[in-house]
């Protein structure tokens, strides 16, 4: 089974590394592509905290992440589902047709898509909220609203994630575990504890 990915310049470390190592521990063959960008470049990461008494979240450099796939080469047929970290990365693709038109490929065919904090950004721009619950991160509320969605409010420290159809949306970094759990379940992958 192949997933993938996108990434860009300041994506969310977190949100990149987490989702991928998760899927990666049950043997899904994860790509992870930026356009204009080639595997074996990388995309900078960066590390938000939410700190108590700040307006805002503030933003520290995170790791240099090599991209494991040329977004060129992607083949859509090939993938069983899409990951949209966030970061500040989704700002600037939202305005990528390239990244709209896959974005649209996976909703067209109701494959699994997880979209957590900023990444619903590119659903909404990509049209595909229409009619639809998400969640994501609170600044991003007119985004989903203007893309035709209703937003599920979560605390930006919640643990939980929003499921609808083949969508799976979350606030935050802090909700990764519930937000991969449900991804994995849209897959069809069984995970059975011993």
């Amino acid at each position: 089974m192949k997933v993938l990915l996108l990434a860009g310049d300041f994506v969310e470390d977190y949100e990149l590394f987490a989702p991928l190592k998760a899927l990666e521990m049950l043997g899904i063959d994860v790509h992870v592509v930026c356009p204009d960008k080639k595997a074996g470049d990388t995309v900078q990461s960066a590390i938000h905290f939410m700190e108590e008494g700040r307006q805002t979240y503030s933003e520290r450099q995170g790791h240099p992440f090599p991209l494991t796939h040329t977004f060129d080469d992607v083949k859509l047929a090939e993938y069983a589902g899409l990951v949209i970290p966030g970061g500040r990365f989704p700002e600037y693709q939202r305005y990528d047709d390239r990244v709209l038109f896959l974005c649209k490929h996976f909703f067209e065919r109701d494959l699994p898509v997880a979209a957590i904090c900023h990444g619903v950004q590119i659903l909404a721009a990509a049209g595909v909220l229409q009619g639809r619950t998400c969640a994501g991160f609170h600044m991003c509320r007119i985004d989903v609203e203007a893309g035709g969605a209703s937003f599920v409010e979560f605390h930006p420290d919640s643990k939980n994630a929003h499921v609808e159809g083949n969508l799976v949306t979350a606030p935050a970094y802090n909700a990764i575990g519930a937000w991969m759990r449900e991804f994995i379940k849209l897959l069809g992958v069984k995970v059975q504890l011993e």
